[in-house]
Parts: C-alpha cells; structure tokens; sequence
C-alpha cells in the first residue's frame, strides 16, 4: 500500500489538484468524487489533512469513510 508523508498530502488538497485526500487514524482516503467537498473544503475540514482528531467534533461517526476508498496510509 502507497505511503504518504504529512507534506506529500498537502499536495492532494483538491486545490491545487483534483484529487482531494484526507488521513484518518492512519488511512489516506480518496474523497475526490464527494458532493459535500467542494474546492478542498468540507464545512470547517481541508483536503490535504489529518481529520483524525477533528472528528471527535463531527456531527457524525466514521462510519462516513465506509463509502470511500483506502488508498494509502500516513508515512510518519
């Protein structure tokens, strides 16, 4: 499985590319094909970033990374 470092995702913030990656607890996601991401950006969240943390603070569960694509993991 592909490995990305912190600054290799930044790459993938869907603003400077098309793709939109985000990590969470460990995972790179591909969330790219998302309606609710628009332009890298999903309410207060970045593409390009670790959520992990941040959804201790989400309206909803990680059950939403069910529908989307491991692609990878976090290098470091």
């Amino acid at each position: 499985m592909r490995k990305f470092t912190r600054e290799e995702l930044l790459k993938y913030d869907g603003k400077n590319s098309k793709e939109i990656y985000v990590v969470y607890k460990g995972n790179v996601y591909d969330m790219t094909g998302s309606d609710t991401w628009m332009d890298g950006e999903h309410y207060e969240h970045e593409g390009g970033r670790d959520l992990t943390e941040q959804m201790d603070d989400a309206p909803h569960a990680d059950e939403v990374f069910e529908d989307y694509k491991i692609i990878g993991e976090l290098a470091d």
